[in-house]
């Protein structure tokens, strides 16, 4: 994409809010930006980087590989987001993976060229204290529902908090099984979950669209 379209594009994101145009040029004027296909690994973890990932369309997921083997999905980044946000400014080993859910395209900014812009515009740095803040309360929270070894409580924080609600409906923005990933769980227990807050009369479940038909009871669960 030229850069013309980077611009644009940065200028859409709350990261960049309230930065001057010919500065935002300057960043889009170092970006690089790739076509990542489904399952292509964009970051490996113990990767050296520095530097900032913005997806621009598609989904990525940053996920850890636990000592047993096992997938352990950590956040999901939609279009708008920024991510390696933890080595932007320093050359630090990544400490997960990032990888397409779908093909996906992502700009990198260099750090050398973020940082500049940050010393000469320090609005950088408070957006980005902004989006940290949130993932931090993000994490706060699932730290929260992974202390409980009951799965649909665990569904049930994971519901009552999530941004994407509207009018009391959500469209899970990924597969169960990723789900169950995230939450630590099975595929199976997760399933199980679902069917029992459903049987409960707090929601009801259709494909991957969520209906809360209790909102307060769901919150106490």
């Amino acid at each position: 994409m030229p850069n013309d379209d980077a611009l644009a594009f940065f200028e859409s994101l709350p990261l960049f809010q309230g930065m001057p145009v010919d500065h935002l040029a300057l960043l889009a004027h170092t970006a690089t930006s790739r076509m990542h296909q489904t399952g292509e690994l964009i970051v490996s973890q113990d990767a050296m980087v520095k530097g900032l990932y913005l997806l621009a369309s598609g989904r990525v997921k940053l996920y850890k590989i636990l000592p047993d083997g096992k997938e352990q999905t950590v956040y999901i980044f939609n279009p708008g987001e920024p991510f390696c946000l933890c080595s932007a400014f320093r050359g630090e080993r990544f400490p997960a993976n990032a990888e397409a859910m779908e093909p996906s395209r992502v700009y990198v900014i260099p750090g050398q060229a973020l940082e500049d812009a940050a010393r000469s515009d320090p609005s950088l740095f408070f957006n980005m204290l902004m989006i940290l803040s949130r993932r931090l309360k993000e994490a706060m929270e699932r730290i929260e529902s992974l202390s409980t070894r009951d799965i649909s409580r665990r569904v049930a924080l994971y519901l009552s908090g999530h941004p994407g609600i509207e009018e009391g409906r959500l469209f899970l923005p990924m597969t169960h099984r990723e789900l169950a990933k995230m939450l630590g769980a099975t595929p199976e227990a997760l399933s199980r979950a679902f069917r029992k807050l459903a049987e409960a009369g707090l929601l009801r479940l259709d494909g991957r669209e969520v209906t809360i038909l209790d909102a307060a009871g769901l919150e106490r669960e």
